[in-house]
């Protein structure tokens, strides 16, 4: 795991401090290539060869080639086999070596060909063209943008791009409002005008002052494979762990983030069992315990970690996450309101004592049909042939009055927002329960002539399926997953060089997920396939344990130790200079106050939106 960057205009000092800012992300070593028109840099991680063999940025043996590469290739060995047998010879064992040669023969093409996360930038200085591509579900970062001079620059952060001179830094409107609406900013715009995202599955090539972009790999849940949920268990579990066994090729400390949730514990299990077979030392697990029993999940995760024979550290809380605020908005360069990233701020900075590698279950939900929003999806089919009038009448009414518990109680907010959006069609349904500030709050924000688009609802119509949960499915993978679940477990993650794997969204297991009927998928309930993994491997009450996300207390801390900063940061003045009116933010500081409606997320979305403004000033 490491931080890259480069530019087509690249001078020695300013590829140094694109490495300077890259630090965090590799302080192993330090690297820079640079010739007229073109230089490289990279920070280092060593997880992989720990050897001076694996330093970057590294040259093909005939100099024609050179790459600066951010990842893990899993299946670099079986890579490196095909390509001994056709010839090539090795002067390491790092992945980044087998990667190099293998785009040295194939180009592009190879892409296919791997399987891991990944970030990278390929220099070829025959033709004068570089080459970014980015892994298929988008678990590492990769950001670029034009210069004047027709030139290109990018770097796996913001913060490190930022600093080019010729980049147009201004607020970009379009994605202003649709952080409002996501907490994140969709690929592929940043909140810069000049800096956008390479899409997950995309290559970027450019040559001669043109840009050419496109996918190599999308995610395809159109599947009408049927068979039984036996069968497709018995299929699904050697690729599951497999994914894991090959998240768990390393040279460093590794361990488990163990939450007592089916998908961290299925992991772990595999991974208990792979330790074993290995016979290595037990697997290492860590769980963040809390204060606040309604988020505390530690007598899970103990019943886990009992159960596989893990060496088990629960790791407290800091008392005030929040303090944390600034050095997170600097991990992501640019306004992100999902206060989870706080949480793994702090759980990765305690885990990077004990190990270097950590595996997650980020991904299960999208991957194995886990949300409770997919349930709805699927019941507002029934919902709609109710009587038009008995919806509006009675059933609309009533919801609105519903209140709204800001102590991490969802269950009576998710029946209002199901009961006032379920009768419309599936897209606008779909963007109306998972964004946050709607068209009419963000025209009054952002003082619009006319609503803006809903970027859920746009993805979601773009979907291949007809199916709701087909639709739902590939919506959260092109979107929610990326842009903001991947987003802050590498940001957080990194800014500690701790490198997180993710098993379950291999895209093998997506692939053949995708496959599936989605009436199997569903089949009994959320992650059906999944729990029939969990029961050969966990103890009943485990499997059906109810679900509960990791998600920090913040309507507490807003109604608490964050009031003051709420009185000190968000004024009309502040506000104003992020084009933010006061008004709509006055009338929601005074609904949230008076109780009835959780505003938290809003609120504090509008909080790091001024702590990006003070940052980045």
């Amino acid at each position: 795991m490491c931080g890259i960057a480069g530019s087509t205009d690249g001078s020695q000092g300013l590829l140094e401090i694109f490495a300077g800012r890259l630090r965090h992300r590799g302080p192993d070593s330090c690297g820079v290539w640079q010739e007229e028109g073109a230089g490289l840099a990279h920070t280092r991680l060593a997880i992989i060869d720990l050897t001076p063999g694996g330093h970057q940025p590294m040259l093909s043996p005939d100099g024609r080639y050179v790459i600066t590469f951010n990842g893990e290739i899993y299946n670099f060995g079986e890579l490196r086999a095909e390509l001994e047998a056709k010839g090539e010879t090795f002067a390491s064992s790092s992945d980044t070596e087998v990667l190099l040669k293998l785009l040295a023969r194939e180009g592009e093409s190879g892409l296919v060909k791997l399987a891991g996360m990944f970030a990278f930038g390929l220099w070829d200085r025959k033709e004068r063209s570089l080459l970014l591509a980015r892994d298929r579900l988008g678990i590492k970062p990769l950001v670029y943008a034009s210069l004047p001079d027709g030139g290109l620059a990018f770097a796996s952060e913001i913060r490190a791009l930022s600093v080019h001179p010729g980049i147009d830094l201004s607020i970009d409107p379009a994605a202003l409002s649709e952080y409002l609406a996501c907490l994140y900013v969709p690929a592929p715009r940043t909140i810069h005008r000049g800096i956008r995202k390479l899409p997950p599955g995309h290559l970027l090539v450019w040559r001669d002052g043109q840009t050419e972009i496109r996918p190599y790999w999308r995610p395809a849940y159109t599947g009408g494979r049927a068979t039984s949920l036996a069968e497709a268990v018995e299929e699904l579990t050697p690729l599951v762990r497999r994914a894991v066994v090959d998240c768990m090729v390393s040279d460093v400390p590794l361990g488990c983030f163990l939450s007592g949730g089916i998908d961290s514990s299925v992991i772990a299990a595999f991974m208990a069992e792979e330790a074993r077979r290995a016979g290595g030392p037990p697997l290492r697990t860590f769980t963040m315990t809390f204060q606040e029993a309604a988020y505390d999940e530690r007598d899970a995760a103990k019943r886990v970690s009992a159960h596989i024979g893990s060496r088990h550290t629960e790791l407290p809380a800091s008392p005030r996450l929040a303090d944390l605020l600034d050095d997170m908005v600097d991990g992501f360069g640019e306004p992100f309101g999902n206060p989870t990233a706080l949480l793994i701020h702090d759980l990765s900075r305690k885990a990077r004592e004990h190990v270097t590698v950590a595996l997650v279950g980020d991904g299960g939900d999208e991957v194995f049909a886990g949300y409770p929003r997919y349930r709805g999806g699927l019941l507002a089919q029934k919902y709609r042939q109710l009587p038009p009038w008995l919806r509006r009448a009675m059933i609309e009414p009533a919801a609105k009055r519903l209140p709204e518990s800001s102590a991490g109680r969802h269950s009576l907010r998710r029946l209002r927002e199901f009961a006032l959006a379920a009768g419309l069609d599936d897209a606008q349904m779909y963007a109306a329960w998972v964004e946050y500030f709607d068209p009419a709050e963000r025209a009054e924000l952002l003082g619009l002539p006319a609503l803006p688009s809903r970027p859920i609802a746009e993805a979601y119509a773009a979907s291949p399926s007809a199916n709701p949960l087909d639709a739902m499915q590939q919506t959260d993978l092109l979107t929610f997953l990326p842009g903001n679940l991947l987003a802050y477990g590498d940001a957080m993650s990194m800014r500690h060089a701790l490198e997180l794997r993710l098993p379950l969204i291999d895209h093998r297991v997506v692939e053949s997920m995708g496959r599936l009927d989605p009436a199997l998928r569903f089949r009994g309930g959320m992650k059906s396939l999944l729990k029939g993994i969990a029961r050969k491997l966990l103890p009943q009450e485990i499997v059906d344990r109810p679900k509960r996300g990791f998600n920090p207390p913040m309507g507490v801390w807003l109604k608490g130790d964050l009031g003051p900063l709420l009185a000190e940061r968000l004024t009309p003045t502040a506000m104003a200079e992020v084009g933010i009116a006061w008004s709509p933010v006055s009338r929601l500081l005074e609904e949230y106050r008076r109780g009835g409606r959780d505003h938290a997320l809003k609120i504090w979305a509008l909080l790091v939106l001024d702590a990006w403004r003070t940052r980045s000033a």
